[in-house]
């Protein structure tokens, strides 16, 4: 059921009558007047598009983390200290997530727990490639878009931090390369690792240091973006697809109520969401202890997972040789590769409201999702740089390739030129040959 709310305040003398207010029960009712809360939020529309649950989907992905995370706390130890375990010497860490694989359902759980974050972190992505593309970006929801770019790099944070949990020979590896980037920052470097790793890595106060980051400082952050995003969200209304705009009145949205329709489908979604990741954690494995064992003198090969990649990719690239001073300060490839780079990405992804110079009365109003060819340099930029990020994933594989690394960087960096080129120059041709329309000024803000 199709319905418009405004995107005005209602006018005094159009108050709903109270006759005709759903009534949630006379004791609660009462108390704490619910139904004035159905009246002002129940009926707000959201608008219905497959992309436009990629949001929940990352929002439901948070709460199972949460709540398997808890389960697993439990069980868990965070301590490096080594106690014996079937005659063998042990991290107290990595006895304690044996003993979580040894139990069916514990390890179940700690699947799901892994995959929700995979999940988490591939809806945020895509919800925000359908934001850019689309152009609903733009002013007034500069804001919203920042808070996403900053939950993008908290979700990725907490997929580092939790590297170090199982304390195997992976996990000391990988979560010391990260200690090497911190360090590598000019000035504040050591600070900032001895604040993050607890001192000297590893260490005894490493392990709990960064378990309270994951388990506590990072998830609070999260929430507390993430109900700022959910509120601009709110108060701004959700952008509609084309099939609104000769349907929607001026000023209004259309789409499902929020109670119940919306509500109905956003707990189909939750189900289907956990039925999902419980799937994968039966039967896609999650990185087995046996695969790596505890922590030995011997430094593994290993790679990070997919969202973590790129930079592994940058920094393969970079010579080993590369660095310059200024002054007393260093510059080494570590910082460019794996923290200058990386932040150049984040700064920019922070900026593209402001960066974003298209004329908005061909862009028509931010009310409505735009069709990505209607900004044609925007979409051609967004394809490279996707392009760019894939490459460097293929990057981190070079050698595994036989790929020496001047064919690397040749292919990493003319394989996005040459897509964005393409695409631009086929949009302009297309254009051409059948003017683009113009939006109807009058649906524009």
């Amino acid at each position: 059921m199709l319905q418009t709310s405004s995107t005005r305040p209602s006018a005094p003398n159009d108050t709903p009558d109270v006759a005709a207010r759903p009534r949630t029960g006379g004791w609660l009712e009462e108390r704490l007047q619910l139904s004035a809360l159905q009246d002002k939020y129940g009926r707000k529309a959201f608008p219905l598009h497959s992309t436009f649950f990629l949001g929940e989907i990352a929002a439901f992905s948070f709460l199972i983390l949460v709540l398997t995370g808890i389960y697993l706390a439990l069980i868990y130890t965070p301590s490096i200290t080594e106690i014996t375990v079937g005659g063998q010497k042990l991290p107290e860490a990595f006895a304690s997530v044996q003993l979580i694989e040894s139990i069916p359902a514990a390890n179940l759980i700690r699947n799901v727990h892994h995959w929700a974050a995979h999940v988490m972190i591939a809806s945020i992505l895509l919800h925000g490639f359908r934001v850019f593309f689309t152009g609903t970006y733009r002013k007034p929801r500069e804001l919203t878009w920042v808070l996403g770019v900053v939950l993008l790099g908290l979700t990725l944070g907490a997929g580092f931090v939790g590297y170090a949990l199982p304390w195997d020979a992976f996990s000391v590896t990988a979560t010391g390369i990260g200690f090497g980037l911190a360090r590598s920052i000019p000035l504040v470097g050591q600070l900032l690792a001895d604040l993050f790793f607890g001192g000297a890595f590893p260490s005894l106060g490493s392990l709990p240091r960064l378990y309270t980051i994951h388990v506590v400082i990072i998830p609070l952050s999260i929430l507390g973006v993430l109900s700022l995003h959910l509120l601009f969200v709110l108060k701004q209304k959700h952008s509609m697809p084309g099939y609104a705009r000769p349907l929607a009145e001026p000023g209004k949205v259309l789409g499902i109520p929020l109670w119940p329709y919306h509500a109905l489908l956003a707990g189909e979604l939750v189900f289907l969401v956990l039925g999902g990741l419980s799937l994968l954690a039966a039967f896609v494995p999650v990185h087995p202890l046996a695969a790596y064992g505890p922590p030995t003198a011997e430094t593994p090969s290993v790679k990070p997972d997919w969202y973590l990649l790129w930079i592994f990719g940058v920094l393969k690239l970079i010579p080993a040789g590369l660095g310059f001073s200024v002054g007393a300060v260093t510059i080494g490839p570590e910082f460019l590769g794996g923290v200058l780079f990386p932040a150049l990405v984040f700064g920019l992804l922070a900026l593209v409201p402001w960066l974003d110079r298209t004329n908005r009365r061909v862009l028509g109003s931010v009310e409505y999702l735009q069709p990505p060819t209607q900004a044609p340099v925007r979409l051609a930029l967004g394809a490279g740089a996707l392009t760019l990020v894939g490459m460097l994933l293929f990057a981190a594989y070079y050698d595994e390739l036989g790929l020496t690394p001047g064919q690397t960087w040749l292919l990493t960096l003319s394989v996005p030129l040459i897509l964005s080129t393409g695409i631009l120059s086929w949009i302009r041709l297309r254009s051409r040959r059948c003017p683009r329309a113009r939006f109807d000024p009058t649906t524009e803000d």
